[in-house]
């Protein structure tokens, strides 16, 4: 595989998948959904983490990456529809992709983005530099 999209909710799969890809140079995009009900509604955070080759540590030493069990508060364990949710986090990773092999341009070179549901907004952290993302 030249490129990997994680998307599960079981930390311990994450952890031996992203090990497993980092040992072999392989670069990924993860996804998480964390979901929260205040009144009846929901609301809550999309997480798109990157791993290339030049940006591998800040994974591990951020704690970008939850490989624990999870939060038992987490709505989205309670097995709640929210195809909007995951589209938009499948759509993220594809853009982030796209990003890191000069499909789009990208100034920011960010591996860690959120998007707040409440706020409707997109924060950016851990720039980086990626030129040899597309040569993984």
């Amino acid at each position: 595989m030249d490129f990997v999209f994680i998307a599960v909710d079981d930390g311990g799969a994450r952890k031996l998948i992203a090990t497993k890809l980092e040992e072999f140079g392989v670069p990924f995009v993860d996804v998480g959904i964390g979901v929260y009900e205040v009144d009846a509604k929901l609301g809550g955070v999309l997480r798109v983490t990157t791993s290339t080759p030049s940006m591998r540590n800040y994974v591990h030493d951020g704690k970008r990456l939850p490989f624990g069990d999870g939060d038992s508060r987490n709505e989205y364990g309670r097995n709640i529809q929210l195809a909007e949710l995951n589209a938009l986090s499948a759509i993220f990773a594809v853009i982030k992709w796209k990003k890191l092999f000069g499909v789009y341009i990208d100034l920011e070179h960010e591996h860690h983005s959120t998007y707040t549901i409440d706020g409707n907004a997109v924060t950016n952290e851990d720039p980086g530099n990626d030129c040899d993302a597309g040569a993984a």
